[in-house]
């Protein structure tokens, strides 16, 4: 029983020196990835809208806005994320719009989705995002739901998710910053 007992101890101070370094690592870490995310996610919305100076933050019906801006301060276009659960989960995305309310781009990164690898993960591929681009009402929907976006052969609930994310996106946009300008 002695034996027993002394086996538990020197695996209970193993496992606590191993959480406690872990932790450690973890907190020294997490400042870093933080950092690295917000860094992404500025690329992300000058990818987007590349002539924009400066982004403004705005907060409206509890969801964050972008404002795009050029040079003289004048807004040039607006960015914010949807997230539409996808085959295997969420696919999260940035969706811009110009001023004239149709969307110039659909941002979704490799690491931004779950879907499955060769098929479902094709929605980040520019051949599909590009379908959206000067698009508005319901040319944002699947050819197979009245739209006049093509879905990826074998990949169709993941094309359609971004497709419905992107156009019911597009309609909370239009109702309530529509009306809040």
């Amino acid at each position: 029983m002695g034996d027993t007992l002394k086996m538990g101890l020197v695996l209970t101070v193993i496992c606590v020196i191993a959480a406690g370094s872990l932790a450690k690592v973890y907190e020294i870490t997490k400042v870093r990835i933080d950092r690295n995310m917000v860094e992404l996610e500025e690329k992300k919305r000058k990818d987007i809208i590349p002539q924009a100076v400066a982004f403004e933050e705005k907060k409206v019906d509890g969801k964050t806005i972008f404002i795009g801006k050029d040079a003289e301060g004048k807004a040039i276009g607006s960015i914010f994320k949807i997230a539409p659960r996808g085959y295997a989960g969420p696919v999260n995305a940035m969706i811009g719009i110009d001023e004239g309310g149709k969307v110039m781009a659909v941002s979704i990164t490799k690491l931004d989705q779950t879907e499955t690898p060769g098929l479902g993960t094709k929605v980040t591929e520019p051949k599909f995002r590009n379908q959206f681009k000067g698009k508005e009402g319901n040319d944002l929907k699947l050819k197979k739901d009245g739209g006049s976006v093509d879905a990826i052969t074998a990949a169709t609930i993941s094309s359609r998710a971004v497709a419905n994310g992107v156009h019911e996106g597009m309609e909370w946009y239009k109702k309530a910053v529509g009306s809040a300008r």
